[in-house]
């Protein structure tokens, strides 16, 4: 496995990669338009990323792009996580944690002092992966969409 840095060639990639999270875990907004408006960090990584000092890296095996995560600038001091996303057939092979830790590498370089990042609580794998990571729990937030209620978690580690 490889992880690099994303270039606009990634792109398409990366687009299919987040439709087939959203067909997977969110079926229910599949056809909803609105999803590009949600989403729409993912479709823009160098306007929401790069641009506002963040990073968005790709994890290839084989030459194949497998995984994706990035983190946006808060402020000088921290930064938050965001979109880390593992196509199915490669999870549970740790792709996510050296994306994680491929992040924290970097935040600490660049003298980031906190990171942030928020999970699905249906999520079990992500909230293990961040708690063994050392990143601490500090609330969570719910939200009724369609009679359906949303729990996001909300995570820091100190650097």
């Amino acid at each position: 496995m490889k992880i690099r840095e994303f270039t606009a060639a990634d792109q398409a990639d990366i687009t299919r990669l987040q439709d087939a999270f959203m067909a997977e875990f969110f079926p229910e907004f599949t056809s909803d338009p609105r999803q590009y408006q949600w989403n729409a960090d993912i479709y823009q990584i160098d306007a929401s990323y790069l641009k506002n000092g963040g990073k968005f890296w790709v994890a290839e095996v084989k030459h194949d792009i497998v995984g994706f995560g990035g983190f946006r600038l808060l402020d000088a001091d921290s930064a938050e996580i965001k979109r880390v996303r593992i196509a199915s057939a490669h999870r549970g092979k740790g792709l996510g944690t050296s994306i994680i830790r491929h992040i924290e590498s970097y935040c600490r370089a660049t003298k980031i002092k906190a990171i942030k990042v928020d999970t699905d609580g249906r999520f079990e794998a992500a909230i293990s992966m961040f708690t063994n990571l050392g990143y601490v729990f500090q609330r969570s937030a719910s939200a009724t969409k369609n009679n359906i209620v949303y729990t996001d978690n909300y995570y820091e580690k100190l650097l």
